[in-house]
């Protein structure tokens, strides 16, 4: 459970070191030519202290919008900060929009009680429960916080795991989704058993 002083201030170092830890996985080349890994944690670090944390924890979504460039190189800092900030205004557009729509009848759900309030075990089962594109960006940020503490998953693992939800490609069907999910659930599994 999270304390209100871990609830409200970020780690914006641990941030950076995830970003990086993320793209490791997406990149074949970390930094550019005479960049040291180290310097680009700490100049991201740096960097996100200046925004505000509610644009800092769209960093996922800047990621996966950054990925789709298909480049050999990861972004520098100065390009993630940009795709943070564009990720978080495109958020601000939506939140916006909703506003506005009054056909919009959805009961309120608090994601970030049910998140505190969830023994372990639901804790795992949190984005098979709950639609990624439905839980606030700080929920997922302390989920994977959570996964890296309490059962040693990375940041890709993590981010394997809100992704249950998300469609494997633009136009899959049930069929498509229910492969992308039980892959999801079978990599878990064998990664419990030691496999």
């Amino acid at each position: 459970m999270y304390t209100n002083d871990e609830v409200q201030k970020l780690n914006y170092s641990f941030i950076a070191s995830e970003i990086y830890e993320h793209m490791r996985y997406e990149y074949k080349f970390l930094t550019h030519k005479g960049m040291q890994l180290e310097k680009c944690i700490s100049t991201l670090s740096k960097k996100l202290q200046r925004l505000p944390d509610y644009k800092v924890l769209c960093w996922s979504l800047a990621l996966d919008e950054l990925a789709k460039n298909h480049s050999d190189n990861a972004p520098t800092p100065v390009e993630i900060i940009r795709a943070i900030e564009v990720q978080s205004r495109h958020l601000n557009t939506v939140r916006s929009e909703r506003a506005d729509d009054t056909k919009e009848d959805k009961p309120f759900i608090n994601y970030e009680h049910l998140w505190i309030n969830a023994d372990d075990k639901e804790k795992f089962r949190f984005f098979i429960d709950h639609k990624f594109s439905d839980v606030p960006p700080y929920i997922r940020y302390w989920f994977g916080q959570y996964n890296s503490k309490h059962r040693g998953w990375s940041a890709y693992e993590s981010s394997l795991m809100i992704s249950y939800w998300k469609l494997p490609f633009k136009t899959a069907q049930s069929g498509a989704m229910a492969t992308h999910q039980y892959q999801i659930l079978d990599y878990f599994r064998e990664r419990k058993h030691g496999g």
